[in-house]
């Protein structure tokens, strides 16, 4: 299974490194007055995310991407309790800590809940 998905993103990054033609691409939101340029990674940088995890997680670009297929996989759920959790563990006041330690139970724990992790894929993290 696991080759099977690097063989997936392998596939994925490739068709991303042929179709990247220029770094900078220009986009409207839809609102009149509002304009948003993305800015694409260099293909350098997108082959930085087949190698090391990490590099994807830490690029904007990256982590939309990964989210696209998570969402496509069905299972979008999982990088946004994993982002929570990142979240969590860079938070120092104990007020803080308490609130999101309940928005995370709640969000993802909890039977019934609205983005709940499926019992036994629970990414394995170090929050601590």
């Amino acid at each position: 299974m696991k080759r099977t998905l690097l063989k997936d993103w392998k596939a994925r990054l490739s068709y991303f490194l042929q179709h990247s033609s220029s770094p900078e691409k220009s986009k409207t939101t839809g609102k009149k007055s509002k304009q948003q340029t993305y800015i694409r990674p260099s293909p350098e940088e997108a082959q930085l995310w087949s190698e090391a995890f990490d590099e994807l997680l830490a690029s904007k670009y990256g982590l939309a991407a990964f989210r696209a297929f998570l969402k496509s996989e069905f299972c979008e759920e999982n990088i946004e309790f994993w982002l929570a959790c990142e979240d969590f563990k860079k938070t120092k006041s104990p007020q803080k800590l308490s609130s999101k330690a309940k928005k995370i139970y709640t969000d993802f724990i909890e039977k019934e809940a609205p983005k709940e992790v499926r019992k036994g894929k629970i990414p394995v993290l170090s929050i601590f």
